[in-house]
């Protein structure tokens, strides 16, 4: 086993994306184990263990490639993990996404594979795995209403942990519902009015590369009334106008 409590974590790339996972993986440890990695954007002394968080091609432009016989999938999301022991005197853990996003779905790998206890972090050294997804689209629907299929008291933080634990088994997407989709239009539970959350929930999705689908019903309206009709577009055009993200309507 290789001993990664004192590794350091490398994001080879300032994308937000490779950011946030980077913070996942350190986060998640420290949660764990009470050991504090350190995450930094230079590479690695020759003698410092290392995980190393990137693309396969800013991986390869630094030397890290998949050993033979083993590459990282040609597909969206689709990443490789394995042990270098080619380039440094000391052991690298490499995260190769496909894409970016790939890169947070090997993190979360990365999450899974490790054996984490107090104070000690590891993982074979002979360990590798190549994943790509069998379908394109991963998601859920998180419904921030009284009528709910996640909890309308939840903290735009407590988003942010549901959206990584699901992230880590290979979620993409979430689907996100408009104020007007309970018989309740507030709670005694919230932390936020509802558009408000609703923003910041798209950008948290984006944050993290996430697709954000809409859940927008229409309910108990006459659609054949043209003041009915001019309504809603105006509701909907003000509630997607709102949000940094949409890459879906339903």
């Amino acid at each position: 086993a290789i001993d990664l409590s004192s590794a350091v974590v490398v994001s080879t790339s300032s994308h937000i994306i490779h950011t946030n996972a980077a913070d996942m993986l350190k986060d998640e440890i420290e949660k764990r184990t009470l050991v504090a990695l350190n995450v930094e954007n230079r590479m690695p002394h020759a003698n410092e263990v290392a995980i190393v968080i990137g693309t396969a091609k800013e991986l390869d432009a630094r030397s890290y490639r998949p050993p033979t016989g083993f590459e990282v999938p040609s597909k969206g999301d689709g990443f490789s993990l394995w042990v270098d022991e080619s380039v440094r005197e000391a052991k690298t853990v490499c995260v190769a996404g496909f894409d970016d996003r790939g890169t947070l779905f090997g993190a979360g790998r990365l999450l899974r594979e490790l054996r984490l206890e107090r104070y000690r972090v590891e993982i074979d050294g002979d360990f590798r795995v190549s994943s790509a997804p069998r379908y394109s689209l991963r998601g859920h629907q998180l419904g921030y209403r009284p009528k709910t299929n996640s909890y309308d008291a939840w903290s735009i933080d407590m988003w942010e942990q549901y959206y990584r634990d699901m992230i880590v088994f290979g979620m993409n997407a979430v689907e996100i519902v408009p104020p007007k989709t309970d018989d309740h239009f507030d709670s005694p539970h919230y932390p936020l009015p509802p558009m408000d959350m609703m923003v910041k929930m798209s950008q948290l999705a984006d944050d993290y590369g996430l697709d954000v689908w809409i859940w927008f019903p229409g309910v108990d309206e006459d659609y054949a009334d043209p003041a009915t009709m001019d309504f809603a577009m105006k509701e909907r055009d003000e509630i997607f106008s709102r949000l940094p993200r949409i890459d879906a309507v339903f």
